[in-house]
């Protein structure tokens, strides 16, 4: 009797888990600065480390992997790997939620973005010929992007759920965010890009520096939309593990969306 009612007891526990508990001030849902002050301190705490507890894996540094990217046309790019550094550092200007309309509006700044990793690239353009002396290319190489004041607005479908342990949690409502961003300089540094028995690095390296904002246009997309989305993941598992009780004053049984 005693081993069946143990069984019985551990298998409610895993069903019925209760929240992870983390030690903030609850704000009220209508006080901003109270908000941004709170998911600064989420970012600052957790964005290096994460929580082991749940699963929850650290955003700094922030690993990228097979980011393809087309410039010239008819030249490729690809980040085989790489790493994201700095949004540990990076604030919160503004977080607007309004659960009427599932939505949640957060700004956020950061002074310097670092990616580092090891890249290929191929492809063929007669536009080459007159940059690194033939019409085609294919090597690798390693590469350091310095990104300067990064501002990102973002989108975010959330609602509010009740679990099996009878606590309120938000919801995010799909993985397909909407957002803005801005980048006030791009600094680009290719090393050991080796094509044929040439080292093209430092060809390479003017070119992106001379162009970047045009080239930004072409390939900054695809990083930041790596960068976001791997940035809802972590707000989406946050948000299933920490009870909104923890974050919200306010009763929200009423946006309850079950």
């Amino acid at each position: 009797m005693f081993s069946l009612r143990f069984i019985l007891f551990a298998c409610l526990s895993l069903v019925f888990s209760e929240a992870y508990v983390i030690n903030y001030t609850p704000c009220s849902i209508k006080d901003k600065d109270c908000m941004i002050d709170l998911f600064q301190k989420v970012i600052h705490d957790h964005g290096e480390n994460g929580i082991a507890e749940i699963n929850l894996p650290a955003l700094d540094p922030m690993k990228l992997a097979n980011i393809s990217i087309k410039v010239l046309d008819e030249i490729v790019i690809l980040i085989k790997e790489g790493v994201v550094k700095g949004f540990k550092n990076c604030k919160v200007n503004s977080f607007d939620i309004d659960l009427e309309k599932q939505l949640a509006n957060p700004e956020i700044a950061c002074e310097v973005l670092t990616i580092k990793g090891h890249f290929l690239i191929e492809g063929s353009s007669p536009l080459l010929q007159s940059l690194f002396g033939t019409t085609s290319i294919k090597g690798e190489g390693k590469t350091k992007i310095k990104l300067d004041k990064v501002t990102m607005k973002i989108e975010i479908p959330v609602t509010v759920i009740k679990k099996e342990d009878g606590q309120t949690y938000f919801k995010v409502l799909n993985n397909k965010p909407k957002y803005t961003y801005d980048i006030k300089k791009l600094t680009f540094d290719a090393k050991n890009l080796v094509i044929g028995k040439n080292d093209l690095s430092q060809i390479v390296t003017t070119y992106v520096n001379d162009n970047w904002k045009t080239l930004l246009n072409t390939y900054g997309k695809e990083i930041v939309n790596k960068a976001i989305v791997i940035l809802f993941e972590y707000i989406n598992k946050f948000y299933d593990n920490i009870g909104a009780e923890q974050l919200i004053k306010e009763d929200l049984t009423p946006y309850i969306k079950n």
